[in-house]
């Protein structure tokens, strides 16, 4: 990739993971996605650390695991594919402006990462310091068990911090892509969306990716416990929700204003036409001489039934990019954090 394509320093290292493994999920997992259990190897012991402890622990390891391909998956496949997709529902002549909006998103993705990670890995160290007191109950005391947890933290962090960073990256290039690239609605278009669909696919993929911080869940509110702030946990889980509907709603709702928009300008249009054409019809019926003329109204009929044709089509065609497929990954991205608040729950109970 060329210096006018950046990509996150993430996505370049699991680049080079795949010179040796071609699969970019095995290749992210040995060069970088190791590292978690690595620490967790070295920080728990399973045999003085509880069992509910443990489990928790484990769980938001998996999700991290599996953090560098996510990144990659997004920086080298998501975006781009965003604005390779969108270019079907742009306005011929528009490809210029689609390549700026690209070149932009990709270096806010791959240069400006630190103003969404920084200080939230700072949050995340912080919870990690004041819980010193439950951490050394779960037999994390020496020295390199307590430095190898905080390696933990600071590598949770950052994965889960760039999360967030392609969170707000989908928003802010959905809702410029929105308002700055004259659209072009197929009715026709076999996702039955007018081919907005191409915009749900984008937002619900990274919807579905931040879901996966639900896995974490158990461990926070273990540790919110212990530090006496579970309350505010439970408020942040409500926004954490909020947050993935948020992604997937917001930019996509800016995408329907416009193409609404849109559709009425042209539904305007096809109005004129049709009045026009009727006003000639009648016109024209009131002084039939001769099989010309005749085969002339009857052409004007067809066109009017070809233009109302084409005006229904517009009409009924649904500009909200909400299939049943998209639909489906919406609530469970939705419903997953409250999975793990009910695991969470059982998890207390019986460990």
């Amino acid at each position: 990739m060329d210096a006018d394509h950046p990509r996150l320093w993430v996505s370049a290292v699991v680049e080079r993971g795949r010179q040796r493994v071609a699969n970019p999920v095995l290749a992210a997992v040995l060069v970088i996605g190791w590292m978690p259990v690595a620490f967790s190897v070295l920080a728990i012991d399973a045999t003085a650390a509880t069992p509910l402890f443990v489990v928790s622990h484990s769980l938001a390891a998996l999700m991290v695991v599996f953090g560098p391909f996510d990144v990659w998956y997004y920086d080298q496949r998501l975006l781009p594919g965003f604005f390779d997709r969108a270019a079907e529902v742009a306005a011929p002549g528009q490809e210029k402006r689609l390549k700026a909006l690209e070149l932009k998103y990709q270096r806010i993705f791959a240069n400006y990462w630190w103003v969404t990670v920084g200080p939230w890995i700072a949050l995340v160290l912080s919870v990690f310091f004041i819980s010193d007191d439950y951490l050394a109950r779960q037999g994390i005391t020496t020295p390199v068990q307590y430095w190898s947890y905080f390696g933990f933290f600071a590598y949770w962090g950052l994965f889960s911090g760039l999360g967030f960073h392609g969170g707000t990256t989908t928003v802010l290039a959905i809702r410029e892509f929105a308002e700055n690239v004259d659209l072009s609605i197929d009715p026709l278009h076999s996702d039955g969306l007018g081919g907005l669909s191409q915009i749900g696919h984008f937002a619900i993929r990274t919807t579905v990716i931040l879901s996966t911080g639900a896995l974490a869940l158990p461990l926070s509110f273990q540790l919110a416990t212990e530090i006496g702030v579970a309350e505010p946990v439970y408020v942040g889980v409500g926004l954490y929700i909020l947050l993935i509907a948020g992604i997937f709603l917001y930019p996509t709702f800016k995408v329907n204003r416009r193409a609404q928009a849109l559709r009425e300008s042209v539904l305007d249009q096809y109005r004129a036409k049709i009045r026009e054409l009727e006003s000639r019809l009648n016109d024209q019926i009131e002084q039939v001489d001769s099989e010309a003329e005749l085969r002339e109204n009857q052409s004007l009929q067809m066109e009017i039934q070809r233009v109302r044709r084409e005006f229904g089509d517009y009409r009924n065609v649904q500009l909200y990019p909400l299939s049943v497929g998209i639909l489906i990954q919406l609530l469970s991205s939705l419903l997953l954090p409250v999975l793990f608040i009910v695991l969470e729950a059982l998890l207390s109970h019986y460990l």
